[in-house]
């Protein structure tokens, strides 16, 4: 019942096979560094050319950016604001006029001026400003030269038209936008009706804010205004419950995780049993209960009659849930074949299930005879943080770097700009607003970063991957043992093994983590072709089923080769050899030894992901009780609301609890497949195995388990 092979005749030792251990994949591994110096070059064109605030705040209506010495974006006419927030045409956003100002202006004016206005840059490029005065004399009048404008350009002004627009709402800079709020300044409404009457115009609604002001105000409350009270008392209780994250939030994950892998240590072999016996006993009684139903055992058959019981057993009478019956006797036939086959596969698979128990538990032991190994992949993981940091300020600043050209939008009449140009028939001042303009070259830069981004952290995580394995396989082949690799915590075995492996073995990782980025990127650019159909109304039945089973396929073969390259990280860390070779031995131990794979992966995951939970659902708990004491319900340190800090202990105690058990999880394969490599280079009868699986495996001889089901072709038998 061993992980057995056909036996080799060379001589093998994991001392010596580290001794001879020669570099892998090089060439993979060049291939790496040529693509992360295009990647550096990529990212250095992006910081020199981009500019991020062309994002975050577009542009004014000449197509700058608003500078240190403006940079309050603002929008002279809320009216056109709301317009275009209302309307379903092209004209958005981007395409309302707006200009760079110093601060946000105010509808309070002066006794003598009470009513403020802000008119065109002097130097417009419109030609429709105040050439004889400079911008810094155009910010000290307060972005105001109304009375100086001819009657026509002051008539203009007074209908929206510009150059001039009056100052009518509240407005406050939030992100360095000028954002409308409150209520219309009645002083400033009337004085500029005055000046509409004066010149004999009727008030309008665009003269008239009053009936939109509260449709602008409700707008900013609901982006702004809301979202931001909300957070702003999450974050006080974030404030207040710090201890609350600290102690359950990180502290008791912590030590809960460490409390379950004592439980898989001591007490696998019960969990294991307990699962199989409690899956047998179900399966017999949902087949029992449904002999009961079908009214083959006992006299509870399901019935459709809703009266007396006694008139269903009248003469000629026909009960019309005798179909169901039969139904439910066919189930239970079907139930009965199943748990017939499950108990005689559990029959054959206890053998394994001892060798799985074992595992497990040596897998447990390689961890906790080295603890400093369960944090060594929160070191990639800070490093994958920081090289996403990085990653993602490059893209935005080589986003921001493409040309800043017109839009096209909408130009039909009544609707913007049109709408608010002085002169409707001419396109050269009554355009769309501007945007940055992506470029061919530019396009191709981001593909090539995000590349570099899915195999700089498919990367990483190889590295980690090889270097969890080659300390669980250095446990295994030592006997269950570190020898001198516990010298201390700064040679520990982790750092030992990292430095081994990125020495001989980056090459194989390179390679690894190509397959996968590669996958992951082919599956974003299929995702992106089917959202861009969407876009353009191509979407029919059989493009989405298409799509769906493309995406389906994709995503099934990424976690194929997943699967594959970590159990042949697994194997470049035992044997020292290429990618290709280690795949295919990785998957030739796994096939011949298919059922103790098995058994040791339903009964590891299982536990694994109880794991998981228990840690996630405890912490939470703990969490909430900490939180219902006094000290967080009154007084001081009261909080608003428990729910978010719970959550917040919830998740990170999963998280937490996660890099745990997948340190365990690599822990466990690594061991199976040691275990399966020493059955097969000494004839099924494993030399290295440590004392905790050898005692198990010693109460098995007389049953001879190292014989293959497939005799000396080397099949399972463990």
């Amino acid at each position: 019942m061993g992980c057995c092979g056909p036996k080799d005749d060379t001589p093998w030792s994991y001392e010596k096979m580290n001794k001879n251990r020669k570099c892998t994949d090089i060439l993979f591994l060049i291939a790496y560094f040529a693509f992360m110096i295009g990647m550096v070059v990529v990212g250095i064109l992006g910081f020199a050319n981009g500019d991020p605030a062309a994002l975050l705040f577009g542009t004014d209506y000449e197509g700058e950016m608003c500078s240190e010495d403006y940079p309050a974006r603002y929008f002279p006419n809320p009216y056109e604001l709301y317009t275009a927030s209302q309307a379903t045409h092209t004209y958005g956003f981007k395409d309302v006029k707006s200009m760079c100002l110093k601060d946000c202006p105010s509808p309070v004016g002066t006794d003598a001026e009470p009513l403020n206005w802000v008119c065109n840059y002097p130097d417009s490029s419109d030609g429709r400003g105040m050439a004889d005065m400079t911008r810094a004399q155009w910010a000290a009048a307060n972005y105001d030269y109304y009375d100086s404008l001819s009657a026509q350009l002051k008539t203009d002004s007074m209908n929206n038209l510009g150059p001039c627009y009056p100052v009518l709402l509240h407005t406050v800079n939030t992100y360095e936008t000028c954002t409308f709020f409150g209520e219309q300044d009645s002083d400033a409404q009337s004085e500029l009706n005055s000046l509409l009457i004066a010149n004999g115009v009727v008030p309008t609604l665009e003269h008239n804010l009053g009936s939109i002001v509260e449709a602008l105000s409700s707008f900013v409350s609901d982006q702004i205004a809301g979202p931001a009270a909300v957070m702003q008392r999450y974050i006080d209780d974030f404030s207040q419950g710090w201890v609350v994250c600290l102690v359950m939030g990180f502290l008791a994950p912590v030590l809960l995780s460490f409390v379950w892998m004592g439980v898989l240590r001591y007490f696998t072999g019960v969990f294991a049993y307990l699962i199989i016996l409690m899956t047998n006993v179900g399966a017999i009684g949902v087949t029992l209960y449904l002999y009961i139903k079908a009214g083959v055992i006992g006299s509870d058959e399901i019935t459709a009659y809703a009266g007396d019981s006694a008139a269903a057993t009248a003469e000629n009478y026909v009960d019309p849930s005798e179909d169901n019956q039969e139904v439910l006797l066919y189930c239970a036939y079907a139930s009965t074949v199943f748990a017939a086959l499950l108990l005689v596969f559990t029959l054959i698979m206890l053998k394994r299930v001892a060798i799985a128990v074992a595992v497990i538990k040596v897998a447990t032991q390689a961890i906790t005879a080295a603890p400093s190994v369960i944090f060594f992949p929160i070191a990639p993981v800070l490093v994958a943080f920081g090289f996403g940091a990085y990653w993602l300020a490059a893209a935005v600043y080589m986003y921001s770097s493409g040309e800043v050209e017109l839009r096209e939008c909408d130009m039909v009449d009544g609707l913007p700009p049109k709408k608010y140009c002085a002169d409707p028939t001419d396109a050269d001042n009554c355009h769309c607003g501007y945007e940055s303009v992506l470029d061919e070259n530019l396009q191709y830069m981001l593909l090539y970063h995000l590349f570099g981004l899915l195999w700089t952290t498919q990367f990483l995580q190889a590295i980690t991957y090889l270097t969890l394995a080659s300390v669980f396989a250095t446990f295994y082949f030592g006997g269950g043992s570190y020898g001198n690799s516990l010298a201390g915590w700064i040679n520990t075995p982790a750092i030992q093994s990292f430095r081994k492996m990125t020495w001989f073995h980056s090459g194989s990782a390179a390679f690894g983590s190509f397959l996968v980025a590669l996958l992951q990127f082919i599956r974003i650019i299929v995702a992106y072709m089917v959202h861009q159909m969407k876009k353009a109304g191509k979407d029919n039945i059989f493009v989405k089923y298409a799509a769906c089973v493309v995406q389906y396929c994709l995503w099934y073969l990424q976690k194929i080769i997943e699967w594959i390259n970590r159990n042949t990280y697994i194997m470049i860390a035992i044997e020292g050899k290429s990618f290709c070779w280690s795949a295919w031995e990785a998957i030739s131990l796994i096939f011949n030894n298919i059922l103790t794979v098995g058994a040791v992966n339903i009964i590891g995951d299982t536990l694994l992901f109880l794991g998981k939970f228990s840690v996630a659902a405890v912490a939470g708990l703990l969490a909430f009780l900490m939180l219902d004491s006094d000290t967080y319900t009154t007084g001081e340190s009261k909080v608003s609301s428990p729910l978010l800090i719970v959550i917040f202990c919830v998740l990170f105690g999963f998280i937490i609890a996660s890099l745990f058990m997948s340190t365990v999880e690599m822990a466990i394969d690594t061991t199976l497949l040691s275990f399966c490599k020493d059955c097969k280079i000494h004839g099924g009868k494993p030399k290295f195995a440590p004392p905790l699986l050898e005692s198990v495996l010693g109460k098995a001889k007389s049953k001879n388990p190292f014989r293959g089901e497939k005799g000396a072709e080397g099949s399972d038998s463990a």
